[in-house]
């Protein structure tokens, strides 16, 4: 059993280079993310609380930057969010967000059997609530595929609306396929001129692998002369940059 230990956190100056959604944001990232809000939404229909992993081939594909942007653009809707930081070797959420990165999920994680309290950190900023990444662990995967990190992820869907889950990077580690039982649906970050065709194909096939359920595709970084919006039975595609 455990409970949830909130504190509050309020950034102290908004910086534009973290790429995080504000007042000061262009309106083509604001519509972007709008876009991105409505079709993850309309991707689960019947579902009251959702789960989103957000996961991408490689590392430096924007993957964490659209994982605390949708859960920013969800909460501007009113929706009760949480971002769990998952990518415990190199976690970069809570730095987005101008936090601190532990205590946090891991810590929590490797507590022994019996009562644990959970650290959420409330950011004001943006009306999400957060759950760092928290102290490096020498084996990440073995916290991942705990059995308390599924508990803890079904107990969080309980509470919130939408619990957005950031991933490492598909192709590097198997982290992300192995909450594919709990995860509702996963959200793949390709980048422009950066993510290569066989390596989406293997973030794919080892999600396919895993029984996860692909939404769709966030297309990161895509020059602004070149602005596109396609659909087919699956998979969606739209600009963020």
């Amino acid at each position: 059993m455990f409970s949830f230990k909130k504190k509050n956190s309020k950034n102290k100056v908004f910086n534009p280079e973290k790429m995080l959604l504000s007042e000061n944001s262009s309106f083509s990232v604001l519509e972007s993310f709008k876009t991105l809000r409505t079709n993850v939404t309309f991707s689960l229909p019947g579902l009251k609380n959702r789960c989103i992993g957000v996961v991408s081939a490689n590392r430096g594909e924007g993957k964490s930057t659209v994982s605390v942007n949708l859960a920013i653009s969800l909460a501007q809707i009113d929706k009760k969010v949480v971002i769990v930081d998952c990518d415990m070797r190199i976690p970069t959420v809570a730095s987005k967000l101008g936090m601190e990165n532990r205590p946090g999920l891991s810590d929590f994680l490797a507590e022994e059997d019996g009562y644990r309290e959970l650290p959420v950190v409330s950011n004001l900023d943006f009306n999400i609530d957060v759950i760092p990444a928290g102290t490096i662990p020498p084996d990440p995967t073995k916290l991942i595929e705990s059995p308390q990190m599924t508990e803890l992820v079904k107990a969080l869907k309980v509470v919130y609306d939408y619990v957005i889950v950031d991933f490492p990077p598909v192709t590097v580690v198997s982290d992300a396929a192995m909450l594919s039982n709990v995860i509702d649906g996963y959200l793949i970050v390709a980048m422009h001129n950066s993510t290569g065709t066989s390596q989406m194909d293997e973030t794919i096939r080892r999600l396919n692998f895993a029984n996860a359920n692909v939404l769709g595709f966030v297309y990161n970084s895509k020059p602004a002369s070149r602005k596109t919006y396609k659909k087919n039975s699956k998979y969606y595609y739209y600009e963020y940059r």
